[in-house]
């Protein structure tokens, strides 16, 4: 519930890369009885498979309990984000989060954009995997 313990990280710190190593933390989470939240903001849409981000790659989708993440950086949107979990998570982030109370709507430009993102992430793996290419050229 909203009042339970919580392990916060990141899913890929931004500064160096570094993969935040998740099945520990689960691992962690489960020993104590707390739930696990992502900010997937550097890893949405190309780590992972199919782009699903840290815990697609570490392979724990499931064992994650709130994923936050952006609709810009690699899914090309200008503005946005998304967060997901349990409906009682989602419904005070709703009742008390003020950047979320005292924004305005996204332009459906930018919501059709990302949704045509998240298409073509679920039927290919395409991207994900070119963008895995490209950072290994890069990187040798």
């Amino acid at each position: 519930g909203i009042n339970a313990e919580y392990g916060v990280t990141d899913g890929v710190f931004s500064m160096d890369g570094t993969i935040a190593p998740l099945p520990e933390i689960c691992d962690l989470a489960d020993k104590y009885n707390a739930l696990v939240f992502v900010d997937e903001c550097h890893a949405t849409g190309f780590l992972g498979r199919t782009g699903r981000g840290t815990d697609e790659l570490t392979g724990v989708q499931g064992r994650v309990d709130i994923i936050n993440s952006t609709l810009g950086k690699a899914l090309g949107g200008a503005c946005g984000g998304y967060t997901t979990g349990p409906k009682e998570v989602i419904e005070i982030l709703r009742q008390r989060s003020r950047p979320y109370l005292f924004s305005n709507t996204m332009p459906p430009a930018v919501v059709g954009a990302a949704l045509k993102v998240f298409e073509l992430l679920t039927e290919s793996s395409e991207l994900p995997e070119l963008v895995a290419r490209n950072t290994m050229h890069f990187r040798s």
